[in-house]
């Protein structure tokens, strides 16, 4: 899912050595299956059993009635018991009932709200009307459930008793009737006008898990999903105007038109795609199926071919070899992409597509190849609220008018939320609990592939949806009331506004073209902006209804894990002098998506999958940044001088003869340094810190986990005819876990003029603005 704005990340990628560039223009492009060059890890090839989940089919049958936005539905489920425990019962999801009434735990948790905007009306809601095994009716045993906070009026889990238990390697098939009202767009589901995205849109089984019993959350006003693996088959019964206009997870089959209906058919996976095996051994398979439609939607088609993107990168697929010590594109294929777009957008289609395209390789170089034949991208209806969300195969967008690419708009999301096809789609964790190992995952990995893709993003200010180049040096000043009656937005004691905010006259005010500077931003760096909103009040492993409150979620679910992600190398380098922090990330983390593809990992899954993939033991590093809640603030202090230079006599020892001698120096005086290294928070993470000297060498010291765990200082101490001009702690920037970088470095040289340009500039911005109000708006 998108975050509620923008998101960010990573580290920069090096430049890769001239001969990694020979190997990769030597080595052949892979268009799927392996490759006799890229042997895949044995133990990434293993059955889909341990912790793969329980396969689930599903047949659905569903008709949707216009313009209420009924559906009536029938779906067969079946359900293979892959533990080591008997289900004596089936517990399904009904996500729809959180938009039923005020009382679902979503609301409640949401305070009435959804994006900012109170429900007052055109709700939604699920009604089960019967479950089956077989011909035996199991509906009398049916019974809401509330395994998270005993709201007794939720209504969006339920159960129902089995006639005899499910036992281990057995197989059972359910059959479920519904029917629902599909609500206006509520958290990216529903309809708006006639727009539909029917996503959480039918009874859905949750994953069972042996003696923990059943893995069935209620649906939070943050949480996301998880469910297991299968495949689905689906028939959707719509009015004749959806004709040619219905898709989904997956592929269209069929679309037949016959008494003023269109009967649309889709698999998901594809056929071919269950029968063709991946790079990994596994053959394809999905945990979800949504599915949209819309009469104004205008399809733009083209095909991802692998071969013109590695030709495009040459230098990050030569450092993929290099890193990952194998041919990385193994097992990426062409796919087909699908663009659903509004009229009044249809001129970014293109850009959607190239987006999407970004996303396919890069990640597919770095964590392994997308294995369907098909996925696309879907333009939601303007003011659906529908945009910014993934699901298996299908994933919603979002954009502005007016926008060019070099503004990451449409570009950005289209990449996040195509990302989410790997982490959740791919490696599919528990979102529930353990938001952060696909949501901080994919942040990583977005900005790394945008920066790649599409460079520095342009930073613009908006006015009534129109944008202007650059950004204000400063923020104006705040006046709070009193500013508000100077320029005559207000007037005290009463109700009335004379003059109403708006895009044209702040324009009017800041006067942009004369006022504002230009600027680019690495979108790398826009996720730590956002980490540090909220740096230490969470565990970042902490289940994502139970943080402190949306920012906590937001931060710990997306914001802190890329930023953890980003520091690991740093980390790496700093415990392990001489690796490459770097390659082995790459080698961790690329042996982790591939050991857990289509199956269900938790947190220490990821650690130990981590460690096996890149050779070396971090999990001092998980345990403090992932499972407690604290910061790090590394700081530095220098105070050098020239020794004083030695005068006096010499008083010689007793017995010695003569009169005392003058005692003098000789050559300059030596340099003194004491170098101060602190640190402020909770975490204990080994550090270099680094010595420059005028002659141009330097020196580096690694302040180690011990040291810090003895005491909050380091000092160094050096003597010798070597100035010292700058000492610099963690000289790389690698750790973006630092939560203040601007006193990590001490220069013998200090700049006096830039911060009194800054200054000058904000000064002008403040007194530009309080002159227009004091001239009441001019």
């Amino acid at each position: 899912m998108h975050p509620p704005r923008p998101h960010a990340v990573p580290v920069s990628l090096r430049m890769v050595l001239s001969l990694a560039l020979c190997c990769c223009a030597a080595a052949p492009a892979a268009h799927g299956g392996d490759s006799e060059n890229a042997p895949v890890p044995e133990s990434v090839r293993r059955p889909n059993i341990e912790r793969g989940g329980n396969p689930v089919d599903y047949t659905i049958r569903a008709r949707l009635e216009d313009p209420a936005k009924r559906l009536r539905g029938a779906l067969t489920v079946r359900f293979e018991n892959r533990t080591d425990a008997p289900a004596h019962d089936a517990w399904f999801h009904l996500y729809l009932n959180a938009f039923s009434n005020t009382r679902s735990t979503h609301l409640v948790e949401s305070k009435g709200a959804l994006r900012g905007n109170t429900i007052e009306d055109e709700w939604g809601w699920q009604r089960v009307t019967r479950v089956a095994l077989g011909d035996r009716d199991l509906t009398e045993t049916f019974r809401f459930r509330h395994p998270d906070d005993d709201n007794t009026a939720d209504r969006t889990v339920f159960s129902v008793d089995l006639p005899e238990p499910v036992a281990p390697g057995a197989a059972v098939e359910l059959t479920v009737e519904w029917e629902s009202q599909l609500p206006r767009v509520r958290r990216r589901t529903g309809h708006k006008g006639d727009f539909i995205l029917a996503a959480q849109w039918f009874p859905k089984l949750g994953v069972f898990e042996g003696g923990r019993g059943w893995n069935c959350h209620q649906f939070h006003a943050v949480t996301e999903f998880y469910s297991d693996y299968g495949t689905y088959d689906v028939e959707l019964d719509l009015p004749d105007e959806y004709a040619g206009k219905v898709f989904g997870s997956g592929v269209v089959e069929s679309s037949e038109t016959r008494d003023g209906r269109v009967i649309t058919k889709l698999a998901a996976p594809s056929r071919a795609d269950r029968e063709r095996e991946d790079h990994t051994g596994r053959r394809a398979v999905v945990h979800d199926f949504t599915w949209t439609a819309d009469p104004r939607y205008v399809v733009f088609r083209d095909t991802f071919r692998v071969g013109e993107w590695l030709a495009r990168f040459p230098d990050d697929v030569a450092e993929a070899r290099r890193a990952l010590q194998r041919v990385p594109e193994t097992g990426m294929r062409d796919v087909d992409v699908t663009v659903l777009i509004h009229p009044e957008r249809e001129s970014q289609a293109r850009r959607h597509f190239e987006a999407t395209c970004a996303a396919l390789f890069f990640y597919g170089l770095w964590w392994g190849g997308y294995p369907y034949e098909h996925v696309t991208c879907v333009d939601p209806a303007h003011g659906a609220g529908a945009g910014g969300m993934e699901y298996p195969t299908l994933f919603t967008a979002g954009t502005q008018l007016f926008t060019t690419p070099d503004m990451h708009s449409p570009e950005s999301v289209t990449i996040h939320e195509c990302g989410h096809q790997f982490w959740y789609g791919l490696v599919g964790n528990n979102e529930f609990e353990s938001a952060w190992l696909d949501e901080g995952f994919n942040t990583f990995t977005t900005s790394e592939t945008l920066v790649r893709a599409f460079g520095k993003r342009r930073g613009t200010t908006q006015y009534s949806e129109l944008f202007v180049d650059g950004v204000a040096y400063a923020p104006a000043p705040g006046g709070s009331t009193w500013a508000d009656v100077l320029s005559a937005r207000t007037l005290p004691f009463v109700h009335w506004h004379p003059v109403r905010s708006s895009g044209f006259l702040e324009r009017w005010r800041d006067q942009p073209a004369l006022t504002f500077a230009a600027q680019w931003d690495d979108p790398r760096w826009n996720d730590r902006t956002r980490f540090l909103q909220d740096t230490d009040r969470d565990a970042m492993d902490t289940h994502a209804w139970l943080y402190a409150d949306g920012l906590g979620y937001r931060v710990n679910a997306y914001n802190k894990p890329a930023t953890m992600l980003r520091s690991l190398a740093a980390a790496i380098e700093a415990e392990y002098p001489g690796t490459d922090g770097r390659a082995l990330f790459l080698r961790g983390l690329r042996h982790y998506s591939e050991t857990w593809r289509f199956r269900h990992p938790t947190p220490d899954d990821f650690f130990r999958a981590f460690h096996e993939g890149a050779g070396v033991d971090v999990q001092w590093f998980f345990d403090q940044v992932v499972r407690e809640a604290g910061s790090i603030d590394w700081r530095i202090s220098v105070d050098q001088r020239k020794e004083p230079r030695a005068a006096g006599v010499m008083i010689e020892t007793p017995g010695e003869s003569g009169e005392p001698g003058e005692l003098t120096a000789s050559g300059e005086a030596p340099w003194v340094a004491e170098v101060l290294v602190a640190s402020r928070g909770e975490y204990e993470l080994p550090v270099i810190v680094r010595l420059n000297y005028a002659d141009g060498e330097h020196e580096d010291v690694v302040w180690t986990r011990a040291e810090q765990a003895q005491r909050a200082w380091l000092k160094l101490e050096r003597k010798g005819d070597r100035q010292l001009v700058s000492a610099i702690v963690d000289p790389e920037r690698g750790y973006a876990l630092d939560v203040d970088r601007s006193n990590n470095a001490w220069y013998a040289q200090s700049d006096e003029v830039a911060p009194a340009r800054w200054f000058e500039r904000a000064f002008a911005r403040f007194a530009h603005v309080l002159h227009w109000q004091a001239g009441i708006g001019g």
